[in-house]
């Protein structure tokens, strides 16, 4: 009798515990009591298609789990070559005219594998003949055509996106004059597609540049060359970054919303997403979603991945970007939880694993006090900033984490940042929060990032459009995305493109009598002595 109520106490008292947690928004549970033993399904649709002489790309459909599928492992002829977690990949370093067979397995967390998908097989292209002149051959693995090229000049980077009829490799060589004596960028696939970005240029400098490309059977073709001018130093302010961004799962879809900057003179939204970090850069995982719209539905992303990391990123027309709002969704996630897409566990904190620099508050109760909390695993080494270093800047007004009082007007955009060097080097992530000035719940979330000219963090924030306290949230993470610090500062934010009326009531009234009391008097006495003196007159004549 003992050993059952025993049971029965261990039984309810987690139930119990769920019930006094509980509030009028849902939520979900799920628990794990049992190893999990049941495998993915099989990968379906295996193909296989040569794209030079060394290459082969593999692409197969999605495997489906009770959990989540963690990955695929790709064999060439029965030996396992690699994994990924894509549904495709790229076989390089092969044997030209040679034939490949191939199959894939999925596998979960638990490292269940599935049965093997079918058998694609695919034979590499032959070289170059050397007796043809590739320039008149019409083979479709020859010459190599551009059929897109877009150079976006930044202030010390430069980006290029290049497009052709036909994969190739490519190679995109620059420099201050036209022997390209600055460097080159060389990638090792072929692709119909491929962007990439010149770092470490001078602002307002002309360079000259060439795009090569090499065909599938390794010949080489001067696509373009041309020259760019980076911009100047007066036009490498960053755009405002969206407000309210949001991720919210429905079933395996992710519901994103977010609402545009006003005022700000930007040309498009690039969303940018990854299942292992929050993107940093606009290219820094995939594009889902570019241009002017405020909604996007990331259709069946849940069913592959889980969490799913989003950031978005402001575009303008000289190229400049914002340093990102962020948002993370977990597979399972109720959409009905205000802020759920924006609102993340701090590391150790929630029952949810934390990922890769992910910021607070997470719903969970914030610290009353102003000030600075330290991390749970600071390196030895770090330098972190100081409160006085957590600067507010709007217009004319800096202010920092250190002051007393700081009110903001919620009609214009405002800017956090920290200087570079208060910052260790191994200190990397920073990423910034601040609850909504009419719900606390409601929080938005987003990175900073170093600025153009390399000395400070920074985040542009939009206007907020909206008056009250709101909580301000730095949080600072290692290269090991374990919290370092966190500095907190209590902001008021006030609409101060409109004067406040004066109210109307009676003590203002008697203010005004009060004041006037004194000539009230005087003019009462004068009144008087005034009828005294016609009474006195009046009775010497009688």
């Amino acid at each position: 009798m003992k050993n059952l109520c025993a049971l029965l106490l261990c039984f309810l008292v987690p139930w119990a515990g769920a019930f006094a947690q509980s509030d009028d928004a849902s939520f979900t549970i799920k628990v794990f009591g049992a190893e999990d033993i049941v495998a993915p399904t099989a990968p379906s649709g295996l193909s296989a298609t040569a794209v030079s002489t060394d290459q082969i790309d593999l692409t197969w459909g999605v495997s489906t789990d009770n959990f989540i599928v963690s990955g695929y492992v790709v064999y060439r002829d029965g030996v396992a070559i690699g994994t990924t977690t894509q549904s495709s990949y790229s076989d390089v370093g092969l044997a030209a005219s040679t034939t490949y067979s191939y199959y894939v397995q999925a596998f979960d967390p638990s490292f269940n594998y599935s049965s093997s998908s079918n058998i694609a097989t695919a034979t590499t292209l032959a070289p170059a003949p050397t007796t043809v002149d590739d320039e008149n051959q019409t083979s479709t693995a020859t010459r190599v055509n551009l059929d897109e090229l877009v150079v976006t000049p930044g202030v010390s980077t430069s980006s290029f996106f290049i497009k052709t009829k036909r994969p190739a490799r490519f190679e995109v060589r620059w420099g201050r004059t036209s022997s390209f004596e600055l460097g080159y960028i060389v990638n090792d696939r072929f692709v119909d597609t491929f962007e990439t970005t010149i770092t470490d240029l001078e602002p307002g400098t002309r360079y000259e540049y060439e795009v090569v490309g090499y065909s599938a059977i390794g010949n080489d073709y001067v696509l373009k060359r041309g020259s760019f001018t980076t911009l100047s130093l007066a036009d490498f302010l960053p755009p405002a970054n969206v407000s309210r961004f949001q991720a919210l799962a429905d079933n395996t879809d992710v519901a994103l919303s977010w609402q545009l900057p006003i005022g700000e003179q930007f040309q498009s939204v690039r969303i940018v997403r990854s299942h292992l970090r929050f993107p940093i850069y606009p290219n820094d995982g995939a594009v889902i979603y570019q241009g002017l719209g405020t909604a996007f539905t990331d259709e069946g992303i849940l069913r592959q991945y889980s969490p799913v990391y989003y950031t978005a990123f402001v575009v303008d027309a000289a190229g400049n970007v914002s340093s990102g709002a962020i948002a993370k969704v977990y597979a399972g996630q109720n959409a009905g939880i205000p802020g759920s897409g924006s609102i993340i566990p701090r590391p150790g904190e929630g029952s949810v694993p934390p990922g890769p620099g992910e910021p607070g508050p997470g719903g969970v109760v914030l610290p009353p006090e102003d000030g600075f909390t330290p991390g749970v695993s600071a390196p030895s080494d770090a330098q972190l900033p100081e409160l006085s270093d957590v600067f507010l800047k709007q217009a004319a007004l800096e202010r920092s984490f250190a002051d007393d009082a700081i009110i903001l007007n919620s009609q214009e955009a405002f800017t956090l940042s920290i200087p570079k060097s208060a910052v260790s080097d191994n200190l990397k992530t920073i990423i910034v929060t601040f609850t909504d000035p009419t719900d606390s719940r409601q929080t938005s979330s987003f990175l900073l990032r170093i600025n153009k000219d390399n000395t400070a963090y920074e985040a542009v924030v939009a206007p907020l459009g909206l008056e009250g306290s709101s909580r301000i949230i730095v949080d600072v993470y290692d290269y090991d995305s374990a919290l370092t610090g966190s500095y907190q500062k209590t902001v008021m934010f006030k609409n101060m493109n409109v004067a406040e009326a004066v109210p109307f009531f009676p003590d203002r009234i008697m203010s005004w009598l009060g004041a006037l009391l004194p000539y009230l008097g005087l003019g009462l006495l004068l009144l008087l002595l005034a009828l005294v003196y016609r009474r006195m007159r009046t009775q010497s004549k009688t």
